[in-house]
C-alpha cells in the first residue's frame, strides 16, 4: 500500500500522498511478526489532520497487546468523520472498537470463522478485496491491499494516476482489479469478466449510491451494453440486481440488529419506508416486520 501511494505522489499530478505511522507511545518501537521493528513517526494529534486512518492488526494472538489509548483514538477519529480502514486483522480492532456493529466487513478466509465467533453482530464476508461503507472500510490484507490503494488513488487523483501506480507496481490495471483472492461462488461463476467486475463493485459499494452509468464506465461499456449483459447472464437489470443485493443485506440487518425498519430502509437507499416494504415483499413474499418477527420466534425457541 505504501508503494502504491508513493508512486501516486510522484505521478506528475497535484495530489499529495503522505503516510505517517502514529501511536499513543511513539517512543516505543512496534515489532512485526517478521521480526522487523518499526518506530512510529508521530504521536496522536487532531484526527481531522488525516484523510484516512488505517489500522493493521498483526497476528491474532498479538491483538490484545495494543495500546488502550490507540483504541480510543480510533473511536475519536471515527466520531470526527475521518474514514477508518481496517486492513487484515485490523478489522478485528475496528470491531472491538464497536465501529463495525451492524455493518459488512471484508475478512480474510483464514480469519473468517474466528471473526464471526468473536463478533456475531458484524456481517463478515469473504472474497472481496475491500468493502466500503463510507466512513468505515475493510480489506482482508495481502494483495487485496493494493486493490484498495489503487481505488483510493482513483477516487482522489483520477483514473490516469491510478493506472500509472498500477503499472509502476507491474500490475495490469484492469486485470489487477479482477484478480484477487478466492471469490464468492456465485460471482466466480459469472462468465463475462466485465460483468464479474461490476458485480464485485456493487458488493463492495453496497451501502453507497450506485448508477448504471457509473458502473458501465468502470468497465468501459455504455449503460445500454451493461444492461444487456446483466439481462443475458443474470436475468435482471443492474438496478434490479443492486436492489436485490441491498434487500439481502437488509435481511441480515433485520435478523441481527435493533435498527428500525425505517432506519434500514434509509440505510439501503430506498426513498421511503413504503418503497422498502413493497420491494421487500416482492422479493421475499412477506413484510420486513413479519420477517423480523419470525426470526425472533425462531431465536427464542432455539434458546429454550
Amino acid at each position: 500500500m505504501m508503494d502504491a501511494m508513493r508512486y501516486a505522489a510522484h505521478a506528475g499530478n497535484k495530489t499529495q500522498c503522505q503516510l505517517s505511522i502514529i501511536s499513543a507511545k511513539p517512543e516505543m518501537p512496534v515489532n512485526s511478526n517478521t521480526g522487523i521493528s518499526v518506530k512510529p513517526g508521530r504521536a496522536h494529534e487532531f484526527p481531522e489532520h488525516y484523510d484516512y486512518l488505517a489500522i493493521i492488526g498483526g497476528t491474532l494472538k498479538c491483538l490484545s497487546r495494543g495500546q488502550a489509548d490507540d483504541l480510543k483514538y480510533i473511536r475519536r477519529a471515527h466520531q470526527a468523520g475521518v474514514p477508518v480502514v481496517g486492513i487484515g486483522t485490523g478489522s478485528f480492532i475496528l470491531a472491538k472498537a464497536g465501529l463495525l456493529n451492524g455493518r459488512r466487513a471484508s475478512v480474510h478466509p483464514f480469519h473468517n470463522e474466528e471473526f464471526r465467533k468473536r463478533f456475531p453482530g458484524v456481517y463478515a464476508e469473504e472474497g472481496f478485496d475491500f468493502i466500503d461503507e463510507g466512513d468505515v472500510l475493510t480489506c482482508p490484507g495481502g494483495i487485496s491491499t493494493l486493490t484498495l490503494a489503487t481505488e483510493l488513488i482513483r477516487q482522489h487523483a483520477g483514473e490516469e494516476t491510478a493506472a500509472k501506480a498500477s503499472h509502476r507496481l507491474s500490475l495490469g490495471h484492469d486485470e489487477f482489479r479482477t484478480a484477487a483472492i478466492s471469490r464468492p461462488a456465485n460471482i466466480s461463476l459469472i462468465a463475462d469478466p466485465r460483468l464479474r467486475q461490476v458485480v464485485m463493485l456493487i458488493e463492495q459499494y453496497l451501502a453507497r449510491p450506485l448508477s448504471t452509468a457509473w458502473l458501465a464506465h468502470q468497465v468501459k461499456l455504455s449503460a445500454r451494453q451493461l444492461t444487456r449483459l446483466f439481462d443475458a447472464e443474470l436475468g435482471k437489470s443492474p438496478r434490479e440486481f443492486i436492489r436485490s443485493a441491498r434487500l439481502r443485506y437488509a435481511c441480515w440487518l433485520l435478523n441481527n440488529t435493533q435498527e428500525s425498519i425505517t432506519e434500514i430502509a434509509v440505510r439501503m437507499g430506498f426513498s421511503d419506508c413504503a418503497h422498502f416494504i413493497r420491494h421487500f415483499q416482492n422479493e421475499y413474499g412477506c413484510t420486513p416486520g413479519f420477517w423480523r418477527g419470525q426470526n425472533e420466534q425462531l431465536s427464542a425457541r432455539a434458546s429454550m
